[in-house]
């Protein structure tokens, strides 16, 4: 048997901002790194290993 009808929480809206921001940056980081290393690589070198 639980004590507490409820379960107190304060949402800080600079907080959410900060982690969106965080999560975008490294979604970003993420998806470009491979993107920029993919595309010093020819075609042709590419597709040699398939």
């Amino acid at each position: 048997i639980y004590f507490l009808s409820k379960l107190p929480s304060n949402i800080n809206i600079n907080e959410v901002l900060i982690v969106i921001c965080i999560s975008i940056f490294l979604t970003l980081l993420a998806s470009i790194f491979p993107a920029w290393k993919a595309s010093k690589i020819s075609p042709a070198e590419a597709l040699r290993y398939e």
